[in-house]
């Protein structure tokens, strides 16, 4: 479980002293006292006795400076006890007690992804990232559950943002390492690894991806078993040790961290989510309603089932049409389907409402590209590449663009001279020497002046 405490920070200094003289018996213990005592004992791993002081603090004090962070805390130890509606319930109070506060907004959206709500905790984790600027634990959770159910585009997005947010972040370079590296471009994801390497010696994720990457190519299971060792030396007790210790013996392990986690919910038809989706906006309730209709999509798109996809497309773009998510699958189902004209439409009206949106730029260059529209490819691409500048894909489509579509030779040599210098482990960067000679040998000399 990976929750986060509270963001309360009223009382400081003057909780601990509470705490000393609620927990030294000096006279009956104030509301607050009550509260810092049930913390104190949370963070001591007494859940039970935690858990009754602060629903005691609560029932004196439910308006009180603490009653946000309290309720955050009870979600806390509800989660830990299994009492799944009680902690939803906790966390939604903290949430409508104090607005503003992360921590709540994030172990909901937590919690939800745990419970198999991908929708409903994704949004729930981007507004919590949306909260706190400076903060980027909701962006690397969206990421890491992308990645491992296979929404590869959005997990890069949510790590290029991190890294935007917090450059010297390890955990974001590893984890555009490890899409990289499901994409089987060892290259980059190696680059990747050794990035956050150089942002955090000896960081046991990236050591154990890069001992998984050596294991891939033949001949490298010397250094394979060298990263798995320095793994084991950096977190003995971690995660991934067990599989370590396994991988140095010979024996080839599943990278079950890379797979879809399974929900612990009932597998829900699209249909149904669709039907309860009209049923909450019938009751007026238009945000459940939203987040029902962009589960029920996620199912159609994800069970193949391209006419339930369109037609749930066509009924949520009358009612939601003005919502990007709904706007970009719109765009990507169009894709699938061989319209690149009605892809290019949905995805014009996403970017108007989210001019930066990485995966709408990107959906746009390529529905523009293939109707041929070049110059709308190219601005698309270069917004991208402004955006992510850590997007190997956009620049290389970008530099293609130029060269080979527009015949602008110049700007194609420099945007592909770009790509080798920017990446460098990058497969494509030996093809460089050649685009680059083709391109110039293409270019028609200027006629001579009479």
């Amino acid at each position: 479980m990976r929750v986060q405490g509270s963001e309360v920070r009223v009382f400081g200094a003057v909780l601990g002293a509470a705490l000393g003289l609620a927990l030294a018996g000096c006279g009956p213990a104030t509301p607050e006292q009550e509260y810092a005592a049930g913390v104190a004992l949370l963070n001591k791993g007494d859940v039970a006795a935690g858990q009754a002081r602060l629903e005691a603090a609560l029932e004196r004090a439910p308006e009180a400076a603490f009653a946000a962070a309290a309720q955050n805390w009870l979600g806390r130890a509800n989660w830990e006890r299994g009492q799944i509606p009680e902690a939803i319930a906790n966390f939604e109070g903290a949430s409508k007690l104090d607005p503003a506060a992360f921590a709540p907004v994030y172990n909901l959206g937590s919690l939800c992804l745990e419970l198999g709500d991908m929708s409903r905790g994704m949004s729930l984790l981007r507004r919590a990232a949306d909260l706190d600027p400076q903060d980027v634990q909701a962006l690397l959770r969206i990421g890491d559950w992308t990645t491992r159910n296979g929404r590869w585009d959005l997990a890069r997005r949510m790590y290029f943002e991190a890294q935007k947010r917090e450059p010297q972040n390890a955990a974001a370079a590893t984890g555009l390492g490890r899409v990289a590296l499901l994409e089987n471009n060892l290259p980059q994801a190696e680059t990747f690894f050794m990035q956050a390497l150089e942002m955090s010696k000896n960081y046991p994720p990236a050591l154990y991806n890069l001992g998984v990457l050596h294991a891939q190519i033949e001949g490298h299971g010397q250094q394979a078993n060298e990263y798995f060792r320095q793994y084991l030396q950096a977190a003995p007790h971690g995660a991934r040790a067990g599989a370590a210790s396994e991988r140095i013996g010979g024996r080839a392990i599943d990278q079950t961290s890379f797979q879809a986690q399974a929900s612990t919910q009932p597998k829900m038809t699209a249909g149904i989510l669709w039907t309860q989706a009209r049923e909450a906006l019938d009751a007026g309730d238009r945000e459940e309603a939203y987040a029902k209709t962009l589960r029920a999509l996620e199912l159609a798109r994800g069970g193949g089932d391209s006419a339930q996809t369109g037609e749930i497309l066509k009924r949520a773009l009358e009612i939601f049409g003005e919502r990007v998510p709904v706007l970009l699958e719109a765009g990507e189902h169009e894709l699938r389907e061989g319209r690149p004209r009605d892809a290019q439409a949905a995805l014009l009206k996403a970017q108007a409402l989210d001019p930066a949106n990485p995966m709408v730029l990107l959906r746009l260059a390529r529905a523009s590209s293939a109707l041929e529209e070049y110059d709308t490819t190219v601005i698309s691409l270069r917004k991208l590449v402004q955006v992510e500048p850590g997007n190997a894909d956009a620049l290389w489509e970008l530099a293609e663009t130029y060269g080979e579509k527009l015949g602008m030779t110049g700007k194609g040599v420099g945007a592909f001279r770009d790509f080798e210098r920017q990446f460098p482990s990058d497969s494509r960067a030996a093809e460089v020497p050649g685009k680059v000679q083709a391109l110039e040998a293409a270019a028609q000399p200027l006629p001579a002046a009479p």
